[in-house]
């Protein structure tokens, strides 16, 4: 992948984190709270995609996705446990509500891991900026 175009990538999938990040906001000053844990996880995966630019890989299935930044970032200490644990909470978080009728997340928890995964895309962005100027 010509180094251009992997940037442009990195940029875009940054730039739909941050919109599905503001719109998790918007859906929780709304009381759409299914929606919201829905743009929260889309918010963390859309990083982790342009993170996985870094190393030129990308993978159709989110459970890959989620392996690789397991093994490759959180297991090799690039980013702390809690970032591997957060993603993976969050991530079963949006299976669960997304498909499980009748259940529905907290406010407060929606409020908690959008502040957490405000932090989480912080992170992975300032190491995203590091890696490239390199």
């Amino acid at each position: 992948m010509k180094n251009e175009y992997r940037q442009t990538l990195i940029n875009y999938r940054l730039e739909r984190s941050k919109e599905s990040l503001k719109a998790a906001k918007i859906l929780l000053e709304n009381n759409m709270l299914t929606s919201a844990m829905n743009r929260i996880y889309y918010s963390m995966f859309y990083s982790v995609q342009a993170l996985l630019l870094l190393h030129e890989t990308s993978f159709l299935k989110h459970g890959q996705v989620k392996g690789y930044f397991n093994r490759e970032f959180i297991n090799k200490g690039i980013f702390p446990k809690d970032f591997g644990r957060l993603y993976n909470k969050v991530f079963e978080y949006r299976q669960k509500f997304d498909y499980i009728d009748l259940v529905m997340p907290e406010s407060e928890m929606i409020s908690e891991n959008i502040d957490s995964a405000e932090n989480f895309i912080e992170k992975i962005e300032k190491y995203i900026k590091k890696e490239c100027k390199k």
